[in-house]
């Protein structure tokens, strides 16, 4: 692993007293318009949109407040966490692991979030020979090539009742979508690595598919990020013998030609 890092602005780069003494902004979130307030110094720092929301001459900043109907609860309250302390909380991974290995398992021994700049680990596992070693090495590689791989590698447990372990692929997704909408360029880049680290780390968890699978209906029935739509097909491409197998996969690739078409790009590189 790689030194600590931060992303572009870390909580020792903003002055505490000039956030804590601007006015609270109102967000009314979801469809049943809970309300939450953050700092409106410390949203306006997060980027140039949500600068111009909360201080510029548009109706919600004159209001102080700010309806959110298509923003998930929990995606808000992982932004807020992350306007405050520049990391956020995500569900852990609690697969039923092989009795002789638990190396598909996240750790999460402690509620303490981090973020790394570092390289993506290279994770053995037994399939890489069927899924092959280039394909493999090329996703590793993806999100490393051009600026630091910020990535948080600690998860924190699920409160009681929180057994949808889907949010563990679907709340990075969303939260690097709702950074994309508002420019807020530093969370799309932690919200993207994250993804790819977890991706990474439980690929030996046949528990993982119906994840997968729900991570994908989710970029080809919304409106995503191309970058997040690659990342999710490199790594159904690493692992198309299991997950082609898969009804909801075929029914996705037969009404998204240009998922289809990315597959079949992808596994072009096993034979050139």
């Amino acid at each position: 692993m790689g030194t600590a890092g931060t992303c572009e602005e870390t909580k020792e780069d903003i002055p505490y007293a000039s956030f804590m003494s601007s006015k609270p902004f109102e967000f009314l979130v979801g469809p049943e318009k809970k309300v939450y307030t953050i700092h409106s110094g410390l949203v306006a720092r997060l980027s140039p949109v949500l600068d111009r929301l909360v201080n510029g001459d548009m109706e919600e900043a004159k209001k102080g407040s700010v309806e959110w109907k298509h923003v998930d609860e929990q995606t808000f309250i992982r932004f807020s966490e992350y306007a405050y302390t520049k990391s956020y909380e995500y569900p852990p991974f609690r697969p039923e692991p092989p009795a002789d290995s638990r190396s598909g398992a996240l750790r999460h021994d402690t509620k303490t979030q981090h973020q790394n700049t570092a390289q993506p680990q290279d994770v053995k596992d037994p399939k890489t020979p069927q899924l092959g070693k280039k394909l493999w090495k090329y996703f590793e590689d993806q999100l490393s090539i051009s600026e630091p791989y910020m990535v948080m590698q600690q998860a924190s447990p699920l409160g009681e009742g929180q057994v949808n372990e889907a949010e563990l692929l679907l709340s990075h997704a969303r939260l690097y979508v709702f950074a994309d909408c508002y420019g807020i360029t530093p969370l799309m880049r932690l919200a993207l690595c994250t993804l790819h680290h977890v991706l990474m780390k439980v690929l030996d968890s046949h528990d993982l598919t119906d994840m997968v699978v729900e991570l994908l209906e989710y970029c080809y029935e919304n409106d995503t990020p191309h970058a997040l739509r690659d990342l999710v097909v490199e790594y159904i491409v690493c692992r198309v013998e299991y997950l082609w197998l898969d009804p909801a996969v075929q029914d996705i690739a037969r009404a998204h030609g240009d998922f289809s078409a990315a597959v079949v790009n992808g596994l072009l590189r096993r034979i050139t």
